[in-house]
């Protein structure tokens, strides 16, 4: 076999400055540049090349390695704008070219620095507690003389800010300053504004309320932060001398809160009366912030996709707009109207069994015409044609029920748009199968939905960023979407709110006050995505830095799950005897969800009620061995034996009492899973475990049997243990509980429960991509820098199946085709990449960048 040779001279693409492209406003005081490597074999050495502030700071000496990413060398200060390029040598020793330059810029990175001052409305009494106020309006008017070579606009906020500079909006971002746990941190965002100043000037700022003080959670309480959204704003403008002129929030700002949206809510939607202009009839307050302001370093959430929708009439005589697909978003329309008309849309994502549209599966009462759930109203001002687009409201949907439209609602007066963190499709994936290929596009849909700076549950009922949902979806999750930057940020947030005890929440940024009473706070397999994200981030990216920044976070989290051990509530200490050595080694303490959502089997919503010594027990040993294995890295060596050991012998109870003739004739798909993908026993036993999931899913007509924390495991395992065939029929048998039944039933995103009774938009039960990806595939990192494990199972059922991952070292492809009784392999490595090729047919090799192409039988392929 031979791997195609570059045809070019080596050089470095996709150049981005921790994970980012050219970003402007970041803090990182010695950032990482990143590039890939095109038309080259292997790097052998670089040059890096920086230049601050339009002059040249450095070109380093030619170094040796294989590594495609360097830190800045130098000391960054405020503001300091960045532009570097590198230069590769191949193997050889042969010389590249110069890449293309890439650019960034710092932040504001001393708090000396900021010169504004937090203002807020200027209420006559306190903001009450329960009160809803109406967007507030600030404004500032301000002349400049001379030529401008530099502007930036600073500015974050205690709520959500929407900035104008002379009629014109800043920026293409949207929901600033993004969700975040205000009591310690908020993000600033900056924004380059040279071209939208005048000699005369007018910066209008609207401020809703955002994560801050909208309602949140299932339970929808609101002011989960506070009550008094807060503005902060620091206009910069250099001219050609170097002079900088500084436009800072303070009391000079006029405010008022008459303008057009009289009632603003994340979850609930708009009130809009288009006629009212804002009186700024009085001067903002100064007002204090006492968290942390600092950059996000995060991807921006955007604006995406667009839709136009199909009119439909509903039995029941309504005029609903059908996009054709669930998303996260808004729409804008295009109206004419007398003055005072009244239009009303309300969201939903689905018409009910007659047809009609519906929210009972997003709303407690069910009642369109009650509920204030993703309810706009807009009450128009008569002026010739208007325009609206949702500020401060965002809504997940793919049906619009419209009430009292003037005259014919026309598909061509609506738009739905897509709006989510701006990360990178990083897959694409295709097969023979076309509802598999559905299921593949309806998860993706869902990661869309629910990645808004957070990764959430659902965009509608709870938009809640539960942990047990992001780690458990994290392996599938960032081979769909370069999630690199975004969970960075997030990790930060679920730190942030960690628990005195070390206890971690199961959501994270908060979505109520009074989560402290519930018991069932650090849930097991929930809470630990403090330990397992951390750990997956280092095996998929190659990346120590976010083990490292929250390494004792981890310790803290893994101390306070070890004071569980041992210890028994009522429901749980008569099932281990006093007498038996691995008691102490059991979780019989505490409350945890466990294998939620289970189709069969589950013991309903009154388990919160009880222990889950077994679930909480595994992810314990799992958690402590990850733990383990990063101290290890660290160079801790004493902490990684402590870890060791006492994962050891959780498991050695966890055997002891889990792994048993119950556990064998259980009709419960998780307790077989669970000790296999957990590594909780050893290989005979995981042996048996698979045969009897085997057995059991054969019995239930391959119906899945697994909840939450299961699911993602299950196809692999049966796939590993010689069960492709199975895993398949699994995926695609066409009955509920099951993937295909969605596809059958119209899903365009994936449901949180197997039936359409929840929410429709959910991304968890899309783990079953990471089969598909990294078993069907077989694209697997090992945590190994540069190198990848390619380990393809065909499947007879399907013709051929491919996926071109496009990994932090480059875009990787493995595809396979079914000829008659031979299997043709094709695989493609990235320049400066190595990769393990492991055949079902025994066949290993081991290669480094270029197209290669195998053929086997089809007997010694695929696996049943």
């Amino acid at each position: 076999m031979e791997g195609k040779g570059a045809n070019t001279m080596i050089h470095a693409v996709n150049l981005k400055t921790e994970y980012l492209l050219n970003p402007i406003g970041i803090d990182i005081t010695s950032p990482r540049l990143m590039w890939n490597v095109a038309n080259g074999i292997k790097q052998s050495a670089y040059v890096i090349q920086v230049v601050i502030n339009g002059e040249l700071a450095y070109t380093s000496e030619k170094i040796e390695s294989d590594e495609m990413s360097a830190r800045i060398t130098t000391a960054l200060k405020s503001r300091d704008i960045v532009s570097w390029q590198v230069k590769l040598y191949e193997e050889s020793g042969e010389e590249g070219p110069w890449s293309e330059p890439a650019f960034f810029e710092m932040g504001l990175l001393q708090p000396a620095d900021w010169k504004a001052k937090w203002i807020m409305g200027n209420y006559v009494h306190s903001k009450k507690k329960k009160v809803r106020y109406p967007v507030d309006c600030f404004k500032k008017e301000f002349e400049i003389s001379g030529g401008i070579i530099k502007a930036r606009l600073y500015i974050t906020a205690n709520g959500i800010y929407e900035a104008k500079l002379n009629g014109k909006r800043v920026g293409n971002q949207y929901f600033t300053p993004g969700s975040t746990n205000y009591d310690i941190r908020t993000h600033y965002q900056t924004f380059d504004v040279k071209d939208l100043l005048l000699d005369q000037n007018t910066m209008e700022i609207e401020l809703g309320d955002g994560w801050y003080a909208s309602k949140a959670g299932v339970f929808g309480g609101s002011k989960v932060f506070g009550y008094e959204p807060k503005l902060l704003a620091q206009l910069e403008i250099t001219d050609e001398e170097g002079n900088i002129r500084t436009i800072s929030s303070d009391n000079s700002f006029y405010w008022s809160n008459d303008g057009p949206i009289c009632y603003a809510d994340m979850k609930d939607g708009e009130i809009v009366e288009a006629w009212r202009k804002p009186s700024y009839s009085s001067l903002a307050l100064v007002t204090t912030y006492k968290g942390v302001v600092c950059c996000s370093n995060n991807v921006p959430v955007v604006e995406k996709e667009q839709f136009k929708p199909a009119v439909i009439k509903t039995p029941d005589g309504q005029t609903v707009l059908d996009f054709k697909q669930n998303i996260a978003g808004y729409v804008e329309f295009f109206v004419k109207a007398p003055k005072g008309h009244k239009i009303t849309m309300v969201m939903g994502e689905t018409l009910n069994d007659e047809g009609n549209f519906t929210i009972k599966n997003i709303s407690f009462d069910g009642e369109y015409t009650k509920s204030h759930l993703q309810k706009i109203e807009y009450i128009c001002s008569g002026n010739g044609e208007e325009h609206y687009k949702p500020k401060f409201s965002i809504h997940g949907f793919q049906y619009a029920l419209v009430q009292n439209w003037p005259g014919e609602v026309k598909s061509d007066n609506f738009t739905a748009i897509a709006v989510y963190s701006d990360m990178e499709v990083t897959a694409e994936f295709s097969c023979s199968d076309e509802g598999v290929n559905k299921i593949v596009e309806n998860t993706l849909w869902s990661v869309k939905g629910n990645f808004l700076d957070v990764p959430t549950d659902c965009p509608t009922r709870e938009r809640a960023a539960w942990t047990g949902d992001a780690q458990l979806f994290f392996d599938t999750g960032t081979i769909f979407m370069d999630q690199t930057a975004f969970y960075r940020k997030w990790m930060q947030d679920v730190c942030d709110e960690q628990a005195e005890n070390g206890l971690v929440y199961n959501i994270t940024p908060r979505v109520s006050n009074f989560r402290n009473s519930l018991s069932v706070e650090g849930s097991s397999g929930w809470g630990d995505a403090i330990v397992l994200i951390p750990y997956r981030y280092w095996k998929r990216y190659g990346d120590d830095s976010v083990m490292k920044e929250h390494y004792d976070s981890m310790v803290r989290w893994i101390e306070f799950c070890m004071t569980r051990l041992g210890k028994y509530n009522t429901f749980s200490f008569l099932k281990f005897p006093f007498s038996d050595k691995h008691r102490a080694y059991i979780v019989g303490k505490g409350r945890h969800f466990g294998e939620w959502s289970e189709p069969k089997g589950t013991e309903g919503k009154m388990a919160l009620l009880y222990p889950r010594p077994e679930e909480a027990s595994a992810y314990l040993a799992y958690s402590l061995i990850c733990l383990s294995e990063m101290a290890q890295h660290l160079g801790k060596q004493k902490e990684a034996d402590k870890y060791a050991e006492i994962s050891q012998k959780i498991k050695e109870a966890y055997q002891h009492y889990f792994i048993n003739k119950e556990t064998m004739e259980s009709e419960r798909m998780a307790k077989l899973v669970r000790p296999i993908a957990l590594d909780l026993v050893d290989d005979k036993t995981k042996k048996r475990l698979a045969d009897k999931l085997v057995e059991l899913a054969r019995e239930r007509k391959h119906k899945i049997g697994t909840g939450f924390l299961s699911t993602p495991f299950v196809l692999g395992i049966l796939s590993d243990y010689g069960y492709t065939e199975d895993a398949w029929r699994m995926l695609t048998q066409p009955e509920n509980p099951g993937w295909m039944y969605q596809v059958l039933n119209g899903a365009t995103t994936m449901w949180e429960n197997w039936t359409p009774d929840a929410s429709l938009n959910h991304y968890s039960k899309g783990g079953c991509c990471e089969w598909l990806f990294s078993g069907l595939c077989g694209i697997n990192t090992s945590g190994k820098m540069n190198h990848f494990v390619i380990k393809p199972t065909p499947c007879s059922e399907l013709n051929h199946a491919k996926l071109a991952y496009l990994s932090v070292y480059g875009k990787v492809t493995s595809g396979w085709e079914i000829s008659g009784q031979e299997v043709i392999y094709t695989i493609d490595v990235p320049g400066n990449c190595t990769a393990d090729i492991l055949l079902p047919d025994g066949n290993q090799y081991s290669v480094g960048t270029g197209t290669y192409q195998y053929i086997s039988t089809k007997a010694n392929s695929c696996r049943s």
